[in-house]
């Protein structure tokens, strides 16, 4: 019997390179390729306008890996419902994805279970996960997720149901949107009184100025793209 909205099983601290610290559900080494446009996500990065609210089309995949079988790929908003014992919104699953002797990966996004939903909620970590799609794979009848439903997914329960495994995973933070006045650094916007900044169109961060703040997730300074570490809710992260 499939059981994916059966309690989550409590979280301890783990750290790996591909799925965010601290989160347990699902564990993997191994590259998952994630690009929005001309950004290829470095895991736990912050990202922005790169991926919400445009594209709103799924983000091109890719395994550095040979795979030449059928896979299933999802995306989930980790903490879409931190109240809630299982927290997880699904936000994409697509099955029947294949990849060519290039490692990119095709598929048919209208026929995806649930079909994509562009990430929308600032400090969240959003991941990506590829799973072994098995031999005559279809979607069981009590699977109760699609388009109109996709609260409360159960990473953990995607190898144990479907009996596959987890293959490879990258994961990012959504940062604040915003208008851009340059190139260079990213304009600010208004929320109250207080003034925002948001990624450069290059990815990096601009730092506040005396007269602004930033209230996203953490960063870090130089020119490189900005990692954030997962964010910790009470005893569940």
């Amino acid at each position: 019997m499939y059981s994916f909205i059966v309690a989550a099983t409590c979280l301890v601290g783990v750290t790996l390179a591909q799925t965010p610290p601290s989160y347990t559900l699902a564990k993997t080494n191994n590259t998952l390729g994630l690009k929005y446009g001309n950004i290829n996500v470095i895991a736990g990065e912050v990202l922005g306008y790169e991926v919400s609210p445009v594209p709103s089309h799924e983000p091109q995949l890719s395994s550095s890996i040979p795979l030449n079988g059928t896979y299933i790929a999802i995306l989930v908003d980790t903490i879409a419902n931190i109240s809630s014992t299982i927290p997880a919104d699904l936000l994409w699953f697509q099955q029947n994805v294949t990849f060519s002797s290039n490692g990119i990966a095709s598929y048919d996004g209208s026929s995806a279970q649930v079909q994509y939903l562009a990430p929308s909620s600032v400090g969240h970590p959003y991941l990506a996960l590829l799973y072994t799609q098995p031999p005559n794979f279809i979607i069981p009848s009590n699977f109760p997720y699609n388009d109109t439903f996709r609260a409360a997914f159960n990473v953990s329960r995607v190898s144990a149901d479907f009996q596959t495994p987890l293959l490879e995973a990258n994961y990012f933070l959504l940062g604040s949107n915003c208008t851009y006045d340059s190139t260079s650094k990213a304009g600010p916007y208004s929320s109250g009184t207080a003034r925002h900044y948001g990624p450069t169109a290059t990815g990096s961060y601009h730092r506040p100025s005396s007269t602004g703040i930033y209230n996203g997730p953490a960063f870090t300074s130089g020119s490189s793209r900005t990692k954030a570490p997962f964010p910790r809710f009470g005893a569940r992260y």
